[in-house]
Parts: structure tokens; sequence; C-alpha cells
């Protein structure tokens, strides 16, 4: 424990899509000093709060790092460089985001940090094995693009780490988190992009026939089921975090058409070889362990989604 009497925890990512909610659930809870780390391209997401010191710096600054370290009994690691799509187009680009993490880590625990918490992907890491079948954490992963096979290597090295220095560790193998602060710019996720061309009169372009699905979470679900859980002890190394439920592009469209009472206009392209036309996780060991989740239904989820936009001048849902 930190000598503040209190555990301090490091958030790394922490302006970013899922890191910001993560900052917010755990300022919440109170009983806890959050360090919010993150270069800050933009405004802070997270709502402002006595317990959480912003920390603006960059990840690829030893010093800054050290000091954001420096009395921290736990890190919550939730910063990607890349996506399934960026690295398709360019399977290098991983590497560097790899070899860099693992530095990073290697700080921390040196620092004295005493638990990591990373934010791994579920479709990603399981591939083919979520494809063909509802993927548990027992099953073995099947990666198909580099930036699985990336997020693997991290959960590899952790427990080399925990082998090592007896560091522990949890992974979040994370579905397809969606909901506010997600950004359009980059990929990051169909719904952000579809919501604004859509808003923009735009055509919205479908890899396949629409039929392709995902187990989408709304962001503050997934968020509260990290933040009640990375500090508790954990029977297991990795846990799927999820809805549960799968949906197809087809459906999102179609609620998106209906809770904006529009016309869209889409356009079918055929889809990648390293695409996957479903990944279907199970959330059992998360519920047996830490308690069922209390989930936010997908038109729910998506309605404060658009209200978020409608409601903001930035390029983020």
């Amino acid at each position: 424990m930190s000598k503040s009497q209190q555990p301090v925890v490091v958030i790394i990512g922490a302006n970013g899509f899922i890191g910001s909610h993560v900052v917010d659930k755990l300022a919440v809870q109170g009983k806890i000093t959050v360090r919010a780390f993150d270069r800050f391209s933009r405004k802070p997401q997270y709502h402002a709060a006595p317990n959480v010191k912003t920390i603006k710096g960059s990840i690829d600054d030893d010093e800054a790092l050290r000091k954001a370290f420096t009395g921290a009994d736990y890190i919550i690691y939730s910063l990607s460089a890349t996506n399934p799509f960026v690295s398709d187009s360019n399977p290098y680009a991983d590497i560097h985001s790899l070899l860099r993490t693992i530095e990073i880590f290697e700080l921390a625990i040196k620092q004295g940090v005493t638990k990591i918490a990373f934010i791994s992907s579920g479709g990603a890491v399981y591939g083919r094995s979520a494809e063909t079948g509802i993927a548990h954490e027992g099953a073995v992963p099947n990666p198909v693009s580099p930036y699985g096979i990336c997020k693997l290597s991290v959960e590899h090295y952790l427990e080399y780490f925990k082998r090592k220095y007896t560091t522990d560790y949890i992974v979040y193998r994370l579905s397809n988190p969606y909901g506010p602060r997600q950004i359009v710019k980059h990929n990051q996720g169909v719904i952000p992009a579809f919501l604004h061309k859509i808003l923009h009169d735009e055509d919205i372009s479908i890899f396949g026939d629409g039929s392709m699905s995902r187990d989408y979470i709304y962001i503050e679900d997934a968020a509260e089921m990290i933040a009640d859980s990375f500090m508790k002890p954990n029977k297991h190394a990795v846990y799927n975090i999820g809805s549960g439920q799968q949906t197809t592009l087809n459906d999102i469209v179609s609620e998106l058409k209906k809770t904006l009472n529009k016309d869209i206009s889409v356009l079918y392209k055929d889809a990648p070889q390293t695409f996957l036309y479903k990944t279907t996780i199970s959330i059992e060991r998360f519920c047996e362990e830490f308690g069922q989740p209390q989930l936010t239904s997908f038109a729910d989820g998506l309605a404060r989604t658009i209200d978020h936009h409608l409601r903001t001048e930035e390029t983020e849902v």
C-alpha cells in the first residue's frame, strides 16, 4: 500500500475512450487516488474529481513515467496505438507498440507497482476460436491479425513478469465497446463511424453482406466491470468482458435508422481475408467470480451515444 494510506492507481491512456470511463468509475468509488496519465491531445474527457490527478506526459518519456509510478500500487494499461483495421493495412505498426508496452511494465515494476491490469482484446486474441464457437478463457487463442498477435504477446509477457518479479496481473479481454467519447478518426469503431457519416448525409460502407456480428458492450458497463474487479484478488489471470450478445452490422444500421428516423445509404464491399465473420465470447468466468453486471441494452446504449454526439461539437461519440 502507498504512503498516502489509500491505494494509488496509474491509468495509462487515461484520456482515451476506455481509459477516461475507467477514471470516472474509479473516482466515484472514493478511497483511491487516481493518476490519469496521457499526452492529452484533446481536453480531459473524464470528470474532474478531488481524487483524480491529471498527469500530462508521453509514454516514450521514461522520466515522466517513473514519476507517475512512484508510490503507486497499481497500473491499468488502457492504451493501443493501432486497431485491427490499421494493423491489417500495416502489419508492422504494432511491433513498436509491443516493445514499448513491455518496457513500460518493467519501469512500473521497478518503481514498486504490485499489480498490472491490461486491457486486451477478446475478438482479436481468440480469432478463429471466437468465430467458430463461444470463446471461453480456456480456449486456445488463434489470432488472425497483427493486432491480436501483439495483444496476446503482451499477455504472455505479463505471465513472464509474474514468474520473474512475482508481480500480480489481470487481463481483460474486452469485446467491442461503444458509447460516448469514442472518436470517429482512426477507425476506432463502426458505430461512431456510421453515426458520423449518417449525420453528414454520407454513404456508409459495410464489409461483407452486413451479417458480420460482434459482441458490443456499452462503454460504461465495461468500465464498471473493470473498476469493480481489478483491485480484488483474482482467481484467474484472464477474464472476458462483454455483453454475451451478438449484434450484426445490419442490426446496427436498422437501429440507427429507427432511432434517427432517417434514411441510410449503405455500400457493401468485399471483406478483407483477415476479417472475422463473428466474435463470440463467454463472460461466465467474470460473473461467477465478481457477480453478474447490470448491462445496458444495445438500443438504450445507442440512444445515449447518439444523444451525446448531438450535444457535443467534437467529432466523437
